[in-house]
């Protein structure tokens, strides 16, 4: 087969993926956005806090987003029952929209610029040459060369692999998390609410649109096989001992379909070489309490296109300023990893985990995220 060559390969179209794509498409850099699956992806948070929301403002995209969207301005913490603590979110606080919604409304944009999707499309081989990415070998014989590659696709990254760079993942052991959708109730219409416990429980519940509500459920490995052995009879009892100001949804849990989900951290030793860069889930994972991931994500596809555009084509260029530019994002990642880390150690004990609780983290994230990128990486 012939091959197709592009200025930028992106391997995996979830939300950073599909944004970074939208992002170089309008400064008319011809994109190539490689995706496994034969759509975009569905698995993902359902959240964007406002530092992720005035990403996507500086290109023109929080109307978009938001329109038929949930927001909400508060979530109230609850310890064995009883209210500990309010995180209020200012300017006009978060908004919750199903993943797939989210990543579909991106993807949308792309179709007015010169970003091309190649669905169902697995690869097979990466070619490596002086630290680059050379070209990209696919499933069905389709290749493909590009001068800057980004790896976007998840946790197990090809891209990352083929690069050498070292991973660390953690995974929460000490908690199985479960997830269920189900119809609305008054309580969770009204606010968001999550109770912990002392027997190390967790429960989330939040609307997922006008009908709709996810349900997340935390608790330990033991106490997960003995109660979904046994049935849901045996869920409800033990969520009724400290999920209290929600009891109006217990109704829907009895047919609920409960999914699990297996958490880690994540950890690289740097987020490029050459080339080939890092973004997403591919670069790091952090624990979903702290709500800040898709943010952190939209703000590295930011600084990745500025890079890129900056770098006009330029190998040397284009690792100089990676290495200036997107590199010391790994501290503002490594920070929010260990900031999760604290929150699940703590939350069997409602001082320890208000100790480790960090309102700046949780509603502003890092600072960086609140500034567009310096005036010599920004293009018009």
């Amino acid at each position: 087969m012939a091959t197709t060559s592009c200025d930028v390969a992106i391997v995996g179209a979830g939300l950073g993926g599909c944004f970074l794509a939208l992002l170089l498409g309008r400064r008319g850099r011809h994109v190539v956005v490689i995706e496994q699956g034969p759509s975009v992806p569905s698995a993902g948070a359902d959240f964007l806090k406002p530092p992720g929301l005035r990403v996507l403002a500086r290109h023109g995209l929080a109307d978009l987003v938001g329109r038929h969207g949930l927001w909400r301005d508060t979530v109230r913490y609850y310890h064995d029952g009883d209210p500990i603590q309010e995180c209020r979110f200012p300017d006009g606080g978060f908004l919750i929209r199903p993943y797939r919604e989210l990543v579909e409304l991106i993807y949308t944009s792309c179709a007015m610029e010169s970003v091309e999707f190649w669905f169902d499309a697995a690869i097979d081989d990466i070619t490596m040459g002086d630290g680059q990415v050379e070209e990209l070998t696919l499933a069905d014989g389709r290749r493909l060369r590009a001068g800057v590659v980004i790896g976007a696709d998840g946790t197990k990254s090809a891209i990352r692999r083929a690069l050498g760079i070292e991973q660390r993942t953690t995974p929460y052991e000490r908690l199985q998390m479960r997830v269920a959708t189900v119809p609305l109730s008054a309580s969770v219409a009204q606010l968001n609410r999550l109770y912990f416990s002392s027997e190390g429980w967790f429960a989330y519940l939040y609307p997922l649109d006008r009908d709709q509500a996810r349900v997340f459920v935390g608790l330990p490995p033991e106490d997960d096989k003995e109660i979904f052995q046994d049935g849901i009879p045996a869920l409800l009892d033990e969520l009724k001992k400290f999920v209290t100001d929600s009891s109006d949804a217990f109704n829907s849990l009895q047919a609920a379909a409960w999914q699990p989900i297996k958490v880690s951290s994540l950890r690289v030793e740097a987020y490029h070489r050459g080339n080939a860069a890092l973004l997403g889930s591919a670069a790091f994972a952090c624990h979903p309490m702290t709500g800040m991931g898709m943010s952190y994500t939209l703000r590295d596809a930011e600084i990745l296109a500025d890079v890129i555009c900056a770098a006009a084509g330029d190998p040397e260029l284009l690792d100089r300023l990676l290495q200036a530019r997107y590199e010391p994002r790994g501290h503002a990642h490594r920070q929010l990893i260990d900031y999760g880390d604290s929150l699940v150690a703590t939350f069997r004990d409602p001082r320890a985990y208000l100790a480790a609780f960090r309102s700046d983290l949780h509603v502003y994230g890092d600072a960086d995220l609140t500034k567009p990128a310096p005036p010599e990486l920004q293009l018009t």
